[in-house]
């Protein structure tokens, strides 16, 4: 998810902390009001410390980035470890934190803000591998936008009705003003759902103006969880649409809704049959008989080596163009070209093209294909090989087998 989301729910986390610590101790002071929303929001933010060195610092490019983000600290051992760090630096720095009644709390707090990180990471269709050492497999959830403005329509309001100081309740202002905008700014929305999403945010914030205010926070958490239950609904039936209707040959399918809309979901669909490796765009509506897929904005995904989807369209599914290619290929790429073979541990749908001079482009389908992808690897046939490489597994070990 995007930094603001996770901060977002940082800040529900600490006021429902301090929620709690208020009904069992009284108004708590200042201090720990402060001290819980700053372990909320640093704690939900910690795992994406990997920014600072995943990128060139390691001398590998875009190639480091694929590998080492959302690497080893989106890990439930990191989100451990981190969180009792965050949490005994505040009390190192707040001698009036070390009391029981406030310091458990806190642990807590941490505990839960670096956890919701790994969660809310997991809905979308990047992907996290959470189980590392034990497990090296990566885990999508193939459920929530990478930015849904609907968690933001939801968390905003009651922060800003939270919040004491005059700054923090304009800044919410700022950031609940700015989805808005752009959900009418953005083609990918559309004029309906920016509609739906304005309305939404104008009964959301009446709705927390008239609550009493200890119910705020609890109402925000409750609304958010419903959300993401809502987006996995959709996902799950959509997913269940795609497999009956590809069969066989179904190997995965990688999903993402449209901003602000459960209705319509963006499809890849991996398959393989007698050799050949097909990869076809697709649009499914979960809800096909009230709301079709012809209703909803189609993806092409731009797809190069472009054929014509074999499978008939239907009110829950729009098929668009393919892409295809012998499954030998990319065991050949896997197995001849190391750059290849490591950005294959990070690439779910692989899509690539050789040149003149016997280097290979790879790139991951679910962010584009060529230059302009930050998952697309032009793999140099006289390069050495990339270190370090994470033993992640491959994402399609099931054509390729087990990564070495």
């Amino acid at each position: 998810m995007d930094n603001v989301t996770h901060a977002l729910a940082g800040a529900l986390l600490a006021a429902t902390t301090i929620r709690l610590v208020e009904r069992r101790t009284g108004e708590p002071p200042t201090t720990f009001r402060r001290a819980a929303f700053t372990i909320g929001i640093l704690s939900a933010e910690l795992p994406d410390g990997d920014l600072v060195y995943s990128g060139a610092s390691l001398g590998m490019g875009k190639l480091g980035y694929l590998l080492h983000h959302r690497g080893h600290t989106h890990t439930i051992l990191f989100a451990v470890v981190g969180a009792v760090v965050v949490w005994a630096l505040a009390l190192a720095m707040r001698r009036q934190l070390r009391t029981h009644a406030f310091s458990r709390p806190l642990l807590w707090l941490a505990l839960v803000g670096t956890g919701s990180h790994l969660v809310l990471d997991y809905t979308n269709s990047y992907g996290v591998h959470p189980f590392w050492p034990f497990d090296t497999r990566w885990f999508y959830g193939d459920a929530v936008f990478i930015v849904e403005p609907w968690l933001w329509i939801v968390a905003l309001p009651p922060l800003i009705f939270i919040a004491r100081r005059v700054a923090w309740r304009v800044l919410g202002g700022l950031l609940l003003t700015g989805i808005l905008v752009a959900a009418w700014r953005m083609d990918m929305v559309g004029t309906g759902v920016a509609a739906v999403l304005t309305g939404g945010a104008v009964l959301w914030l009446a709705v927390m103006r008239t609550v009493a205010p200890a119910s705020r926070a609890a109402l925000a958490v409750l609304g958010w969880l419903t959300l993401e239950g809502v987006f996995f609904t959709a996902a799950g039936v959509s997913r269940r649409l795609v497999v009956r209707e590809v069969g066989g040959a179904f190997r995965d399918v990688v999903l993402a809704p449209s901003p602000g809309n459960p209705l319509c979901l963006s499809a890849l669909v991996v398959s393989e049959r007698d050799g050949v490796y097909r990869v076809s765009s697709a649009t499914v509506a979960p809800a096909w008989r009230v709301y079709p897929a012809a209703a909803c904005r189609s993806d092409a995904r731009g797809l190069s080596r472009v054929g014509t989807s074999d499978l008939a369209p239907t009110p829950a599914i729009a098929w668009g163009g393919s892409w295809s290619a012998p499954v030998s290929e990319l065991r050949q790429i896997a197995a001849g070209n190391c750059e290849a073979a490591a950005a294959l541990r990070f690439i779910r749908v692989p899509i690539w093209r050789r040149g003149a001079n016997g280097d290979v482009t790879v790139s991951d389908l679910r962010f584009g294909e060529g230059e302009g992808s930050f998952a697309s690897i032009e793999a140099r046939s006289s390069a050495s090989c990339p270190h370090p490489v994470p033993n992640w597994e491959w994402p399609r070990h099931d054509l390729l087998g087990a990564a070495p």
